[in-house]
């Protein structure tokens, strides 16, 4: 158990059945612009402690820099700090979806750093992500939507790996994510912010300022 002081936030030790316990611990500005949130943390992940370290984290950063958004004005989190695994016979530890029960039980301490920090717009990239909001919806139809986060809006668009799966680089689809990013991080002004989705904002009620993520463990 990871445990709270005053307002910090409780996490349960991982089931090792299910989860690899090493940390992935959000990083980048700590008064961001963007609030980038990814999908559960993978192999390489894990074996780092920082997100988006893979294939997908060197296509975010090129999508990133093709919509013209500044880095050092970006902060950077998986929708959970724990990797999802499975195991198989022929091909060991493998990675998995993870459940909307443990997206419930590990994704406050991501809305504990949004909380903390304050960005003026989190953009959710691909399914778990969106279900850390409550977004419940396709990510074809949430790209259309704005949805509200405690007052910051909050945008979705594809995970890049997806979009290195189904498209690649150069694809319509990572044109599409490009494009979504560089026009959700433009600048808005007189946008009136309605209540936030009730599930983000219970978990975001949870932790409303002290921010600490587990300490990682490394192998």
């Amino acid at each position: 158990m990871h445990r709270s002081r005053g307002s910090q936030i409780q996490l349960r030790s991982p089931d090792p059945r299910r989860f690899d316990a090493r940390a992935v611990i959000g990083e980048g500005s700590r008064a961001p612009r963007v609030y980038l949130v990814g999908e559960a943390p993978g192999r390489e992940e894990a074996e780092s402690g920082r997100p988006f370290v893979g294939p997908a984290g060197t296509a975010l950063r090129e999508m990133m820099r093709e919509a013209g958004m500044n880095e050092a004005q970006i902060r950077l989190a998986n929708a959970l700090p724990f990797r999802p695994i499975k195991r198989s016979t022929t091909r060991g530890l493998r990675n998995r979806k993870p459940t909307n029960k443990e997206l419930r039980a590990y994704g406050p301490i991501v809305l504990a750093d949004i909380a903390c920090v304050r960005p003026k717009l989190i953009i959710a990239l691909g399914t778990s992500a969106a279900s850390l909001f409550g977004i419940s919806t396709t990510i074809d139809r949430a790209r259309k939507q704005v949805f509200w986060l405690n007052g910051i809006p909050v945008r979705v668009t594809y995970h890049p790996g997806y979009v290195l799966r189904f498209g690649g680089r150069g694809s319509k689809l990572w044109r599409t994510a490009v494009r979504d990013l560089r026009n959700y991080s433009k600048p808005e002004r007189g946008s009136s912010s309605p209540s936030s989705s009730p599930a983000a904002m219970k978990g975001a009620r949870v932790a409303e300022c002290i921010c600490r993520w587990p300490r990682p463990v490394r192998s």
